[in-house]
């Protein structure tokens, strides 16, 4: 399976034209992790979600906190709200959580640690040895969550539930300036950076667990 994962689109007409360049490429499927809107409206997203459905291309996506809670909505009318669920894609389960740990900007969509931690350990409902973790916010004390001074601001529930539960592929967002890969264990993590400023990330997932990703850049 060939996997475009981009985030960060903040609302800007550049992130919508720049995925589409490139989903031309063919891929088995997108995944949007967080902040298609800059605040809201929840509808904005809405431009981006219809392009996609155009090109037929199996999407699942997560909100970022600076969405409203109001996108759910806007996700689940088009089918590809994968926020608090789990879903199967071929032999591949996708496990979701948006939003992102708590900031010192007051943003939209913010969760404490205990609630990621509980909300995380309600989706452990995947036994499948095969599945991917999609959130928002970067597991914490990795190469995906420092910012530009070195402070780490990731998530540390999430970086627990990555280190307990091992998933093959971990895909983040959020901190625009830590576009890297990193492992946990066996766990593949990759925050492809932000899609408005041209990048993504193309994860390959072939039988035997044998996993590859690129970071992308038009």
């Amino acid at each position: 399976m060939k996997i475009l994962a981009v985030a960060d689109f903040h609302g800007l007409p550049s992130g919508e034209k720049n995925l589409l360049t490139f989903l031309e490429r063919g891929y088995d499927c997108l995944v949007l992790i967080g902040d298609l809107t800059n605040f809201g409206p929840a509808n904005l997203a809405e431009s981006i979600l219809e392009r996609i459905k155009t090109m037929g291309v199996p999407t699942f996506a997560v909100p970022g906190n600076c969405d409203p809670k109001q996108i759910l909505q806007v996700l689940e009318k088009y089918g590809v709200n994968l926020h608090g669920k789990s879903e199967r894609l071929g032999n591949i389960t996708f496990v979701g959580l948006g939003g992102s740990n708590l900031t010192p900007f007051n943003t939209p969509f913010e969760l404490t640690e205990a609630e990621i931690q509980e909300e995380l350990a309600a989706l452990t409902c995947t036994t499948d040895a095969n599945w991917v973790l999609v959130t928002h916010a970067p597991p914490h004390g990795t190469k995906l969550d420092q910012i530009a001074e070195g402070t780490h601001v990731g998530s540390k529930s999430i970086r627990k539930f990555i280190e307990q539960k091992q998933p093959l592929v971990a895909l983040c967002g959020h901190v625009h300036e830590a576009r890297n890969t990193d492992k946990l264990g066996r766990t593949l993590m990759v925050n492809p950076g932000q899609i408005s400023k041209g990048y993504a990330a193309e994860i390959t997932i072939n039988r035997g667990d044998e996993i590859r990703a690129k970071l992308l850049e038009l």
